[in-house]
């Protein structure tokens, strides 16, 4: 029961605490109900306090500071950043959960529709930023992270041996699925092959294998695998302390690029290489290296700044940059397509889209870290699996995109299809590969039990039938 402490305020029963606790030792989607409980329970001791004591606690100045308190305490209880923060380990959590967002974006993009509910939350490829540069970001810094680990524990020579491997299992990969997407697009009428057209298979087989030729979806998948391939010399020029030589060159790249390109086509020109240019990209990829090199000196730097003033400061460009989006650029009254293109272009990775992302990534990287347990908790099953393995959702993806192609249209009677429809088929694609990465490890599990126990029946039987106790041994 509640019992009256001194001027009559309400004082918690003795067991209060103990049921606190006792919701604390539940998973954490039990334990967020904490706060609110908590909230209700302090609102309930203080109630007799709103009506200030009649023995004299009614000045101005003592009603703002008893509200300036009891806010503090509410929004306290309520978002309890300490206990909410990102506590760290030895994978960074925090850069599969956004990749995994990323991986969402992907498929929802490339599945299409002319209209999608989903397109609010992935801006359905025409935003200022898209699913391509978190990748390619993320990609750069763990590079970073894991090769300097490498460097620091089995040298630089390790650690080049281990990137060129990258490279070579990622071009095996980027020559397969070109061919095969190639093959598909011809033999199914994707409407993928227009640039192929004409020309002789045995010369596309050639441009492929040299990568002189790429093809639809299977572009960022060849950039990424130059951009591995490049990153050999950017560990030596680290390693040997030219950081700012790094950085000096790579921009210096993209600078060429954004004024002449016509002369910045490095390493060659790519046949159907019409988004990813390397000379634009590239940029994005080695800062992003260097950051994680340098990743421990970076966070002891930064470690001076408020994570909630970054993420005030990251929010409010975020929303203005989407308020703008809204109200200006889809005005169809507004003559918007030239200056997107020359602010914002995603094929030459113009300035206006970096600094987007810059900010864009700032606030969901402080977010997550800052709030880490709720989201976690909400989001974590469906997009950690996804981020985890990336590389395998990207490959799902482009069969589902392929399968979308054709079997849309059967589906679905209006043409084109409505957004319900849209978000429906994107939504199955999202499922399907989500569930194809959670089933995969536990048939691979499934499947090396059986193949033991049948090496072992067959070990067992080859050692009875040629023991010398067997009644056919002599025959």
């Amino acid at each position: 029961m509640w019992q009256a402490g001194p001027h009559g305020v309400l004082r918690a029963p003795r067991h209060l605490p103990a049921f606190l606790n006792f919701l604390s030792k539940f998973p954490m989607f039990f334990r967020l109900l904490r706060a609110p409980v908590w909230f209700l329970l302090s609102h309930l001791l203080r109630a007799q306090q709103l009506r200030w004591e009649s023995t004299g606690g009614t000045s101005v100045r003592s009603i703002i500071h008893f509200g300036a308190e009891h806010f503090k305490m509410i929004i306290s209880r309520l978002w309890s950043t300490q206990s909410w923060c990102y506590s760290g380990g030895k994978r960074d959590l925090r850069l599969d959960l956004l990749r995994g967002f990323a991986v969402i974006a992907m498929v929802t993009d490339h599945i299409g529709g002319e209209r999608s509910w989903l397109y609010m939350i992935t801006g359905g490829d025409a935003f200022f930023v898209s699913a391509a540069e978190v990748f390619v970001f993320i990609s750069g810094l763990l590079m970073g992270i894991i090769y300097a680990g490498v460097i620091a524990r089995q040298g630089l020579g390790a650690a080049l041996m281990k990137s060129l491997q990258r490279a070579w299992t990622l071009y095996l990969m980027t020559v397969t699925l070109t061919l095969t997407f190639m093959i598909l697009s011809a033999q199914l009428g994707l409407g993928w092959d227009s640039e192929m057209t004409g020309a002789i298979w045995s010369d596309l087989l050639v441009s492929v294998l040299t990568f002189h030729r790429t093809f639809y979806l299977t572009d960022i998948l060849l950039l990424y695998t130059l951009l591995v391939l490049a990153a050999v010399p950017v560990l030596v020029l680290l390693v040997h302390t030219r950081t700012a030589l790094v950085l000096a060159g790579s921009w210096g790249l993209w600078l060429f690029w954004q004024l002449a390109p016509q002369h910045a086509q490095f390493p060659w020109s790519i046949v159907g290489n019409s988004v990813f240019n390397f000379p634009a990209w590239q940029a994005l990829f080695v800062t992003a290296i260097v950051i994680g090199y340098h990743r421990q000196r970076l966070e002891q730097y930064l470690a001076r700044i408020s994570g909630h003033l970054v993420l005030g400061i990251s929010g409010t460009f975020v929303a203005v940059v989407i308020g703008m989006y809204i109200i200006v650029f889809l005005d169809p009254s507004f003559p918007h397509v030239m200056l997107v293109e020359r602010l914002f272009g995603k094929v030459d990775l113009r300035i206006g889209r970096l600094l987007v992302f810059a900010g864009f990534f700032t606030f969901a990287f402080g977010l997550v870290t800052l709030a880490w347990a709720p989201i976690r908790c909400a989001l974590g099953w469906l997009l950690l699996p996804l981020g985890q393995d990336a590389l395998s959702a990207y490959i799902l993806h482009l069969f589902v995109a392929a399968l979308a192609v054709k079997v849309k249209p059967l589906v679905f009677a209006t043409s084109p299809a409505t957004p319900m429809e849209n978000t429906a088929f994107q939504l199955a694609g999202i499922a399907f590969i989500w569930t194809v990465i959670i089933l995969r490890p536990i048939a691979l599990t499934q499947l090396h039990t059986w193949s033991s126990k049948t090496t072992a029946l067959l070990e067992a039987g080859r050692a009875y039938l040629y023991s010398p106790s067997h009644p056919n041994r002599n025959l």
